[in-house]
Parts: structure tokens; sequence; C-alpha cells
């Protein structure tokens, strides 16, 4: 499939790079214009489960979409591996883990990373996080006083209401398709007994149980955390976006409810795109399904380029432009 016009791969370069502490060093790509001087840079945070630095999804790569078309409009990007698909056998022997485990620490490390190399502007350092990994950022904002001098996030398809609220209604949704075979309806029904327990654990924080082989610890640290309400308390500015054709995080809940939000933290940019699936890429369907991801596509230009603008200017129009 060819490349979408946004990126112009004679107009940057990459390198291999690790950051972190030890046991948990990871390795990462940073990307950069050729040109000399000093950019704005973007680290780029998965969603959920052991994800590569692309976010490598059937034969799609969403991550490395963006950090190619960002650095072919002078923005540089740090991509990685997560922990968890680096160090799968480390993280299932530890006792017992939060999220902090999982995504934070390494977004911390990330952010600290990015600060030491010569060609960012420290200045002009975002975070990007799609899905899971835009789920946790406010918090990560509010929690940790590295990122009080971020010059702002992105919050790409990031679910507002809980994750077993989200995952309640991807079954749902998912039980009603016709392609939906029994083997399938099986496992969808072994996921609500799951999500069962992760809502018992309300009720019963000391229950011995591990919702989808995952310790309670986990889902008792994220029980009273409210996105949209953590990133309103924070003065960092934040561009929400939403393909509305997305099962997964939707967008007549979640990207309501940031909306709704938005009308009093004007530090919120919310906007949302017709059309467009999980991946920010053509649903096929009014409502994207599961099958939708093994199809090969790019992200959206549109995407794209609002990104660029908001960074340049704090604006997704162009027109704002000084």
């Amino acid at each position: 499939m060819a490349m979408p016009s946004y990126i112009n791969q004679e107009s940057f370069t990459e390198s291999g790079v690790e950051f972190g502490q030890r046991p948990w060093v990871l390795p990462g790509t940073f990307t950069r214009p050729k040109e000399s001087g000093q950019f704005p840079c973007v680290i780029l945070v998965h969603g959920s489960g052991p994800q590569d630095r692309n976010e490598t999804i059937g034969p799609n790569q969403p991550f490395r979409d963006l950090a190619w078309g960002l650095a072919s409009k002078q923005i540089a990007v740090l991509r990685y591996e997560k922990r968890t698909r680096i160090y799968p056998d480390e993280f299932k022997n530890l006792s017992s883990f939060t999220i902090k485990e999982e995504t934070t620490d390494d977004v911390i490390s990330a952010i600290e990373f990015v600060r030491g190399l010569d060609r960012v502007d420290n200045q002009k350092i975002f975070v990007l996080g799609h899905s899971l990994g835009g789920f946790i950022l406010p918090r990560i904002l509010k929690t940790y006083p590295q990122t009080e001098d971020l010059a702002g996030v992105i919050l790409l398809a990031a679910n507002a209401r809980s994750l077993d609220e989200v995952m309640a209604s991807q079954v749902a949704y998912l039980e009603t398709l016709e392609d939906t075979t029994a083997d399938i309806r099986e496992v969808l029904e072994s996921m609500k007994t799951q999500i069962g327990l992760i809502k018992s654990l309300r009720q019963n924080p000391r229950a011995d149980v591990s919702p989808f082989d995952v310790p309670s610890s986990y889902w008792i640290d994220l029980q009273d955390y409210h996105p949209p309400e953590t990133l309103c308390e924070t003065k960092i500015p934040a561009l929400i976006l939403q393909g509305e054709s997305d099962y997964q995080v939707r967008w007549d809940s979640d990207f309501r409810l940031w909306q709704e939000h938005s009308r009093s933290c004007p530090q919120l940019t919310c906007l949302s795109y017709p059309g467009l699936h999980h991946l920010f890429m053509t649903s096929s369907t009014p409502m994207a399904t599961p099958r939708v991801y093994a199809q090969a596509d790019h992200v959206h230009p549109r995407v794209l380029t609002d990104i660029v603008n908001w960074i340049g200017t704090g604006s997704t129009h162009p027109a704002n432009m000084h």
C-alpha cells in the first residue's frame, strides 16, 4: 500500500535509542527532521496489551504513520516498545502491579529522556496517548512533577469511562453482530464473567480474584479515577480526538463526556472524525467491527494535519497560524 502524501521519507532520519532504569530499560526509535536545529517533540504512548513501538495491529502501524508524518512536518517523535512486550515473563512474576508499572513509569522516563536530547526544544514537549495511553495521561499529569512543563497532551480515542464500563459496552456491541460465531460468543460470555469480577472489587476490594489474569491491585487502583475531571484539574492544554466509527471507545459516550467537560475547561480542544475507527483509519461500515483491523490502511491525513496545526499554534485551524 502506498505511503500517504503527508509522509516525506527524505525529510527525516531515525535512530535506535534506549531509555529507562534497569531492569526495565526499553528500546525505541527517535525520529527527527534532517534539518539542523531544535524541534518540538511528541512522545507516543500505546494502548492496552503488549504493544510494539509502531502499535502494530494486523497490517496497520498507526504509530509509525504518526512518527513519520510528524517528522515530515518538522516535529521529532519518540516511540518505544511497551514494557509488557519486552519483559512479559518478568512482568507476570510480579506479585501485584498497577498501571504505574505497566505504563506510567515509562512515560515519565521517556519525558526525562527526550529532555536530554540536543535536537529537542524542551519548551515544546508533547505526549500523545492512544486508547489506554490517553485514558491514563490525565492522572500522570496530575501526579508527577516531571509533567509540569509539558507544552500539551494529545488524547486519541481515550476512554472517559472506567475500563470495565468500556469493556462491557464492547461485549454488548459484538454480541449484536451477525458474523459473531458461536466460538466468539463463548469468549464474550467468559469476558462478561471477568468484567463482573472487576465490578465485584468495588464492593469487596479484598477478594482474591484476578480478572483477565490481572491482579486485583490493577483494577482497584483505577476505581476512583475519572479522566475528564482529572484533566480539567490540570492547566496543561489538551487535544482530544475521536473517530466516530470507533466501537471500542465510543463517540456517543466517551467523547461526549470529554466534550461536556471542555465547556468549563478552556484548555481542552475536542474534535471528532466521521467514518474513522479506533486507529483513526477509514471504516468500511458505519460502526467499525473487528474485521476492519485486518484491512491495510494509514492514519487519515486530516488527523495528522490537525495535530500538526495544534502543536504549532494551539489551534486546529491553519488560518490562525502566525
